[in-house]
C-alpha cells in the first residue's frame, strides 16, 4: 500500500514485490469484472509467452480498430458461449508511419488484465524505475501505464502480447482529465532520454525523436493560435 502519485510507479513497485510470491501472477484492473471463461482462455494463452492481456468487451465494441491497428490474429478459442479470436499486439512500433502518427511507441496493447507468466527480472525494474523518476514528479502521470508496460516487454524481449476479450469494464470515474498533447509530448521526451541513459539503445533515441517532433509540433500549433499574441 503506498501513494505513488501515478501509475507507473505503482506497476513499477508492484512487479518488484511480486517477486516475493512464487508462480503466475494476474493483475485486474480495479473497475473491471472479469468472464468465468477467463479460466478457460488462461489455459490457452498462458502457453503462448511471457506475458498476456485482456480487453473488456465493451471496449472491443467501442472500438476495435484502435487495438487491431497494431495486432495480427494468431488463434481461436473454443468456449462454451462462442469462439473468441485471439490476436498479438507489437508493443514496438518501429515502422516510419509510427513516428507520425498518434500513439506511444511502446505499447503494451489492452491491460484490463495483465498475466505474467514470467516477471522482469529485478534490475530491469530497478533501471526502468531510475528513468522514470527522473522525469518531472508533474509529468509523470502523462505518461500511460500501457507505454510503460510496453517497455518493460520490450526489454524483457517480448514481440507481441497475446490478448482476447474477456472483461467488463465499469468505469468508477478515477481516469484522469484529457491532457494537452504538448505535455504527453514533454513527459514522454523526457522518460526516454532517460531510458537511454540507462540502457544505451537505440530503440530510444527513435522514442525521444518522435516525442521531440511531436513537442516542436505542439508549440507550433500553440503560436499559431494566437495564444502568444
Amino acid at each position: 500500500m503506498g501513494n505513488w502519485r501515478n501509475r507507473n510507479n505503482t506497476w513499477l513497485t508492484m512487479l518488484r514485490d511480486f517477486h516475493n510470491l512464487s508462480g503466475e501472477v494476474m493483475v485486474v484492473d480495479s473497475d473491471n469484472v472479469v468472464e468465468p471463461s477467463l479460466t478457460d482462455v488462461h489455459k490457452v494463452l498462458s502457453t503462448q509467452g511471457p506475458i498476456y492481456t485482456i480487453l473488456d468487451e465493451e471496449a472491443w465494441r467501442r472500438n476495435p480498430r484502435h487495438f487491431l491497428i497494431r495486432s495480427r490474429k494468431i488463434n481461436d478459442i473454443e468456449l462454451p458461449d462462442g469462439v473468441r479470436p485471439v490476436y498479438a499486439y507489437k508493443v514496438y512500433d518501429n515502422s516510419i508511419s509510427g513516428m507520425f502518427r498518434g500513439g506511444s511507441v511502446f505499447f503494451i496493447g489492452p491491460k484490463q488484465v495483465v498475466t505474467f507468466m514470467k516477471l522482469p527480472d529485478t534490475e530491469l525494474i530497478t533501471k526502468v524505475e531510475r528513468a522514470l523518476n527522473r522525469v518531472d514528479p508533474w509529468l509523470r502521470n502523462f505518461i500511460s501505464d500501457e507505454t510503460l508496460l510496453g517497455i518493460v516487454a520490450h526489454l524483457m524481449g517480448v514481440i507481441e502480447v497475446p490478448w482476447t476479450i474477456a472483461s467488463h469494464h465499469y468505469h468508477h470515474g478515477s481516469t484522469l482529465g484529457k491532457a494537452t498533447e504538448l505535455l504527453v509530448a514533454a513527459a514522454h521526451h523526457q522518460f526516454a532520454k532517460e531510458l537511454y541513459r540507462e540502457f544505451h539503445r537505440r530503440e530510444f533515441i527513435r522514442y525521444r525523436i518522435k516525442y521531440l517532433l511531436s513537442t516542436i509540433r505542439n508549440i507550433d500549433n500553440i503560436m499559431s493560435a494566437g495564444d502568444f499574441e
